[in-house]
């Protein structure tokens, strides 16, 4: 059920700056408009799957009668129905003329379990559905990092632009929820959790989960505790910042263990969408980072605007990266369910840049390739002569004073921006 490995936002401009409020909306329009006909399609194969279980069960139902009461028949006529249409035809025909010549069922049954048939299941089955189910190749739910990437193409702003989150978490919440999995889980308590913004129940996780929990408040208020003028600050910060880590590490570890029980789904991604979200709050405490004024901290001076979201999207970049090693084993798969719905929903683009470095390939990371964009629009801010001049070409393709700001910081520092912008 692997969704793309991408995340929901838009990419950074490859072709000027453009009104970032009027590009946000025409960004969401156009994904959630894709997103809604990639739904439709996956509910149409959805339908093809269903009739191709019900033809399959057909087909089993009556190729196994001619086995009798062998333990077998059912899994020799998987077999033969695994073959295809044509091979379903052969052996049928084959198997009525051998009856009409008076062959024993144990000579049918013997000549069908050698036809070759690499794909075929080799299992018991219950019922002729399972046996039917187990041929029929699953429906993936709708490519959204495909998707994601499509609304990335069409946005031209400088800035990332999000992208109706909420809408995009129900829609892939009800795709798994058609897949079979997160059964009797209600959708908007799932996006809760996959959020991190669903409270714990820790009633319905593992006792370790609750006193990791506990232990992990207690390093944190350790951390805002330290003198910041002590010698031995970034020492005890760092010390205080890995046991955090080890500690998240077992926390999902603990939390995902659940797989197979009847454990309600939402309290073990609850725990993980939770522990993102502090993972991703503790970067951005790191270098001081101010949502509000856009200000970060960074050699022990402040910086703004365009120099400290760069600086915050490296930071949270890092430790997204990191935080996704708790969610994967050694070879890179994620761990279970509750691990994949989040890496699907929030680390996707990170889980691409991983699956690519165990296979050997580089590609330029989401920080990267917003970084070369700004760098690009700087560079014809500097080309221009002045911040006059770049202002006047910059507004003429549409920019508007907010990404104007940003290049305008980082091309001309000790220009006045504030009165340049008002002219």
């Amino acid at each position: 059920m692997a969704f793309s490995l991408a995340g929901f936002i838009g990419g950074a401009a490859t072709q000027g700056l453009k009104d970032i409020e009027e590009e946000e909306l025409r960004v969401k329009k156009f994904y959630e408009k894709e997103l809604d006909r990639s739904v439709a399609e996956q509910r149409e194969m959805r339908k093809d799957r269903r009739k191709k279980v019900e033809s399959r069960m057909e087909q089993i139902t009556m190729l196994e009668s001619f086995f009798g009461g062998d333990p077998q028949a059912r899994n020799m006529a998987a077999k033969v129905v695994a073959g295809g249409s044509a091979n379903v035809n052969m052996v049928l025909n084959t198997l009525q003329q051998a009856r009409k010549n008076g062959a024993s069922q144990a000579d049918m049954f013997k000549a069908v379990q050698f036809i070759p048939d690499k794909d075929a299941p080799n299992q018991s089955f219950e019922t002729a559905k399972d046996a039917a189910e187990s041929i029929t190749e699953l429906v993936k739910p709708a490519d959204i990092g495909g998707l994601s990437t499509a609304a990335s193409k069409q946005s031209k702003g400088l800035f990332s632009m999000a992208v109706n989150k909420d809408k995009i978490f129900n829609t892939m919440v009800k795709e798994y929820q058609g897949m079979g999995e997160l059964k009797n889980e209600p959708t908007e308590k799932v996006t809760q959790a996959l959020k991190g913004q669903l409270k714990i129940d820790f009633s319905q996780l593992p006792q370790e989960v609750k006193s990791l929990d506990q232990t992990l408040n207690q390093v944190s208020s350790k951390i805002s505790k330290l003198d910041k003028d002590s010698p031995a600050y970034q020492t005890d910060l760092d010390t205080l910042t890995n046991e955090k880590k080890r500690i998240i590490g077992l926390m999902n570890e603990k939390a995902v263990a659940l797989e197979g029980t009847p454990t309600d789904s939402s309290a073990s991604i609850s725990v993980l969408g939770t522990n993102l979200n502090n993972t991703i709050a503790d970067a951005e405490k790191q270098i001081g980072y101010d949502k509000t004024k856009k200000t970060a901290i960074l050699n022990g001076k402040l910086v703004a605007v365009g120099d400290a979201i760069k600086l915050r999207n490296k930071v949270v970049d890092a430790a997204k990266k990191n935080y996704l090693l708790t969610l994967v084993d050694g070879a890179g798969r994620p761990l279970n369910s509750k691990a994949k719905v989040i890496i699907d929903t929030r680390l996707g683009t990170e889980y691409k840049e991983l699956v690519n470095k165990l296979a050997g390939k580089k590609e330029p990371t989401v920080v990267e390739k917003k970084e070369e964009a700004q760098n690009k629009e700087v560079d014809i801010a500097t080309n221009l002569g002045s911040p006059e001049a770049y202002i006047n070409d910059a507004r003429k393709r549409g920019a508007s004073d907010a990404a104007l700001r940003v290049i305008l910081s980082t091309a001309y520092p000790n220009a006045d921006i504030n009165k340049l912008l008002k002219k």
